[in-house]
């Protein structure tokens, strides 16, 4: 894409929508498979709902950079703050001057930061399943 053209706005709705199907399959499916619906665990929910946010997030952030490269140039930089007991994950950007673009530069930056925060959880749990 361009520099200084507008996004596809249509195309990261579809981007938007795979990601929330993505999303909503894969914590149906590995709730399914943690038996969740017939034993509820907190365990087994959290562990579903990581898989869940992860997947939402990675096709959303990796499917608009790839596809609609243009929001990108809009983060200028991500910090990880640490507040007493909490870790955020704080992403600066820039107005494009269109409010419709920042509510997408918004949509964005979340995914990004909730792939970054979810997927460091699953590495944990990960290795303490094959480690522990």
């Amino acid at each position: 894409m361009e520099h200084g053209r507008k996004p596809n706005f249509n195309r990261l709705r579809a981007i938007q929508v795979a990601a929330v199907l993505a999303g909503a399959s894969v914590f149906a499916g590995s709730a399914y498979l943690m038996q969740v619906f017939a034993r509820p665990e907190i365990a087994t929910v959290v562990l579903a709902f990581a898989f869940a946010s992860a997947t939402f997030s990675a096709v959303f952030y990796f499917g608009a950079l790839v596809l609609e490269g243009s929001l990108q140039k809009y983060i200028l930089r991500d910090e990880t703050v640490i507040k007493g007991d909490n870790v955020e994950m704080v992403t600066t950007t820039r107005s494009s001057g269109d409010p419709r673009i920042d509510k997408w530069i918004g949509t964005y930056a979340f995914a990004r930061n909730l792939f970054g925060l979810s997927v460091v959880p699953i590495l944990i749990l990960a290795g303490l399943f094959l480690f522990g």
